[in-house]
């Protein structure tokens, strides 16, 4: 992905990704948020469930004791800063993984900060547990920024030079 147009074609791929992650991301929490209102759906029963919940705060649970006001700006800016951050990065991008994953990053990025911008909160859904064991309800924005760090990584172990200390 380099010569003189390089940057342009980077970019439009890391975007294209980014576009379809948050098309998707916000599809999916459409119909979450119609048809998950009222109840849960058991996809598996005892690992998996489709269950609507608002996070008001970000990974985990964090912030969730700030005061609503101070904690959707916060997290709005930060959402914010990290897209632009994403943008410019692409355009240094020099392997498709990398492009991969950034736009992976983005979309999520985009996804959840939209929703924080309407609602105040995240739209989440996706319920993974297993007896006492529990995951957060996370979301597919939640789910490309997993895979955008997991390519970011994988592109460093590919790339990097070994011989360095």
């Amino acid at each position: 992905m380099t010569g003189g147009t390089g940057w342009n074609v980077r970019l439009g791929v890391g975007l294209l990704w980014a576009v379809v992650v948050f098309a998707l991301d916000q599809g999916s929490k459409w119909l979450a948020t119609r048809d998950l209102a009222d109840q849960g759906i058991t996809l598996i029963p005892g690992f998996f469930d489709l269950v609507l919940v608002h996070n008001v705060g970000a990974a985990f649970g964090l912030f969730t004791g700030m005061a609503a006001e101070y904690r959707v700006i916060f997290l709005c800016s930060v959402a914010a800063l990290a897209s632009v951050l994403i943008v410019w990065m692409l355009l240094g991008a020099e392997t498709r993984i990398l492009v991969a994953g950034l736009g992976l990053l983005l979309g999520g990025a985009l996804g959840n900060l939209l929703d924080r911008v309407r609602f105040g909160w995240v739209v989440d859904f996706l319920y993974v547990h297993w007896h006492d064991l529990s995951f957060p309800v996370f979301n597919l924005a939640d789910c490309a920024i997993s895979a955008g760090v997991g390519l970011l990584l994988l592109d460093h172990l590919l790339t990097s030079n070994t011989s360095d200390p």
